[in-house]
């Protein structure tokens, strides 16, 4: 036996071709030709196939490629495949609650891509080591206080669905319990969050990268 390290594999899902180009090379130049794979995907359904027939190290995902399925569903849709799966989110936004999420959610690192390639590639080489990363633009433990967090998790589903388009009463039976209870989650919700209506809660939603939850 030789002893030489199995070769990271490294899979990049963007549509976004100049990215796809510039991490692949500089990645090779980080961690050495010999000891990384990098191939990539430009569409989350091809990306959730391949995944059902393949292992890889790590995962750089951009959370809105062509596909079905985009942001949280995505993510959630993936670690749901390959649970152990290393995921570096690397995305043109840096808004806190959408980072704090996809962090609970099972992220491994979030990087914003208006803090350039470089961060990028840190936090892949921390990811690898077994650690977690955050871009610095993130401020996290704002995310943590945000007044989402202050809604029960029926609350939140309601704001959620209200969001989709469905109706109260529709919740209601789907969530198997009252018109009474769910109306009161929708009302203790907008108070919490300072809404005067539910025709608000998208925006809201949208505003603070929470829609990635929809």
């Amino acid at each position: 036996m030789s002893g030489r390290p199995l070769p990271a594999s490294i899979l990049i899902a963007d549509d976004h071709p100049i990215i796809v180009v510039a991490l692949t090379e500089m990645l090779k130049s980080a961690l050495g030709q010999d000891l990384i794979f990098v191939d990539s995907v430009t569409d989350s359904d091809k990306l959730l196939t391949r995944l059902q027939s393949e292992s890889w190290s790590c995962l750089v995902l951009d959370l809105r490629m062509p596909g079905r399925l985009i942001s949280a569903p995505l993510l959630q849709t993936i670690l749901a495949q390959q649970p152990g799966l290393q995921v570096v989110i690397y995305t043109g936004t840096e808004q806190p609650c959408l980072a704090h999420i996809l962090m609970e959610l099972g992220a491994r690192a979030f990087v914003s891509k208006a803090s350039g390639p470089q961060i990028a590639i840190d936090a892949i080489k921390t990811v690898i080591a077994g650690g977690r990363y955050v871009d610095a633009t993130i401020d996290l433990d704002a995310a943590s206080k945000h007044p989402w967090h202050q809604l029960t998790a029926g609350e939140r589903g309601v704001l959620i669905a209200l969001a989709r388009g469905e109706n109260l009463q529709a919740i209601a039976i789907d969530s198997n319990r009252s018109y009474k209870t769910v109306t009161a989650h929708k009302y203790n919700a907008l108070r919490k969050l300072g809404l005067r209506s539910k025709d608000e809660i998208g925006h809201y939603l949208a505003h603070h990268g929470i829609d990635c939850l929809l």
